[in-house]
């Protein structure tokens, strides 16, 4: 039974060698872990989406074998913050593209809208897409932030949510 007095319930920390079968295992066991926990089926496939989508990044855009994941969930009041977050190093112009995008997809007047512009720039991409973040923030009702220390950029997926009460 998960208590949910605890500090940080229901949540874990992965750092590990992210790689493309790793990415569907994790995502799978976000969905099942937090679909057990959350009352929202629909959120629980989001937080399984930006799970991949983050880890994706890692893989593509690592530059180190490793990597740190972790879904947070941190009670507050009556609702409860969860946090998606993935922690590796990287170039630090693959650091400055998504710092940029996160940063247009904060100021966006309408991500749906800002979503299908970068579509359209996608489609003469040479260099990867460029969609994953923005597919998270346009996808889920997760909001998208970064924190960079040098070559380590840190990006956060988060959203308030109730929890479903144990019986």
């Amino acid at each position: 039974m998960i208590q949910q007095e605890a500090a940080v319930p229901a949540s874990f920390e992965l750092r590990f060698s992210p790689c493309d079968q790793l990415i569907s295992i994790v995502r799978r066991f976000v969905l099942s872990f937090y679909g057990s926990i959350l009352d929202d089926e629909e959120l629980s496939s989001q937080l399984a989406l930006a799970t991949h989508e983050l880890l994706d990044n890692a893989v593509k855009y690592g530059t180190t074998p490793t990597a740190e994941l972790a879904v947070t969930v941190i009670p507050e009041g009556d609702a409860h913050r969860i946090v998606v977050s993935i922690r590796n190093r990287a170039e630090l112009r693959h650091i400055g593209e998504a710092d940029r995008i996160i940063r247009e997809l904060q100021a966006a007047d309408s991500i749906f809208d800002h979503y299908q512009d970068l579509l359209h720039v996608a489609a003469d991409r040479v260099d990867g897409s460029g969609l994953g973040l923005a597919r998270i923030a346009a996808e889920t009702r997760l909001q998208l932030t970064s924190r960079v220390d040098g070559d380590v950029i840190e990006i956060r997926a988060e959203t308030q949510t109730p929890l479903k009460r144990p019986p």
